[in-house]
């Protein structure tokens, strides 16, 4: 008795489902809905972005943050992007593999580059409050961010870019993932690293150095602490979609037709949430930034 209620169960919520996938793909409601939700994620991030104009943070650490934030920015237009091009898909708009409709291809190579991207900018603000503490007097008043910031900047953007090539063009895409995966740990372990360094660096310098120094030190161990928090809420949302993502890769004949679009939809959908708490975090965490946003409010 209990067997034949499991199996009309199984064949009801069968039925729910192709229906609900069947209305999908034929009805405009998904490429809408997903632009709205990346507009609403985009909030908080424009929001840090121009906070971090007008805070008392070092130019450097302005000027990363700074382009985390239009990193998640591009990630979110490019999301938007890939959905509103369902809208001229003549097959439905439920997108069906990574390569139909044929410019998906592209525009997912991009999203790989802004993810890249904007991790890699995560890790080097754990590693310029590193070396902000190191000499914090003559950091303090150099202009670094010209002569190495800008051409590490382009470094990555270049790198994200070889890294949507490796995983959506010749569809290498594993390796890709591992290369998600090692820039997200080596962020979380700089960054905790960077906690003990920088409060280690600030009690050193307490009463023996200049104001200046002992400011770029006290700066340092907040900037650290406020975004540890933020990297792990990030590090965490972004293994839910990096899960779907390993399961593609290792099932990709169970991806195929309308539930790919479905779980390609639920992927974007944790990468966009993850860019709006990401820059809620740090808005909330860090003092500088926090009354900056309050004042402008």
């Amino acid at each position: 008795h209990h067997y034949t209620d499991g199996i009309i169960i199984s064949r009801v919520m069968t039925e729910l489902i192709d229906e609900v996938l069947f209305y999908l793909d034929h009805n405009p409601v998904l490429p809408p809905l997903v632009c709205l939700y990346c507009i609403i994620c985009s909030i908080p991030v424009v929001i840090l972005l121009i906070a971090t104009q007008n805070c008392a943070i070092h130019r450097n650490c302005r000027y990363l943050i700074s382009l985390w934030s239009l990193s998640l920015i591009g990630f979110l237009v490019n999301v938007a992007s890939l959905y509103l091009e369902m809208l001229t898909f003549d097959n439905g708009y439920l997108p069906r593999n990574l390569i139909d409709p044929p410019l998906r291809r592209y525009f997912l190579a991009v999203h790989s580059m802004f993810y890249v991207c904007s991790s890699s900018f995560e890790m080097y603000i754990a590693l310029e409050r590193i070396v902000s503490t190191r000499q914090p007097h003559a950091y303090h008043v150099r202009e670094e961010h010209w002569t190495r910031l800008v051409p590490v900047t382009i470094a990555t953007y270049i790198f994200g870019a070889y890294v949507g090539y490796l995983i959506y063009i010749i569809d290498n895409h594993l390796t890709g993932l591992l290369i998600y995966n090692a820039i997200d740990i080596s962020t979380l372990v700089i960054n905790k690293f960077g906690i003990y360094y920088c409060k280690r660096r600030y009690n050193a310098l307490y009463g023996k150095a200049s104001l200046n120094a002992r400011y770029q030190g006290s700066e340092a161990y907040r900037m650290t602490s406020a975004m540890h928090p933020v990297y792990c809420a990030s590090f965490c949302i972004k293994i839910i979609a990096l899960v779907i993502a390993y399961v593609y890769v290792f099932v990709v004949e169970s991806f195929s037709g309308q539930i790919y679009g479905v779980m390609e939809a639920g992927y974007f959908m944790f990468h966009c949430i993850n860019c709006a708490f990401s820059s809620s975090f740090l808005i909330m965490k860090n003092d500088s930034i926090r009354g900056a946003v309050s004042e402008a409010l």
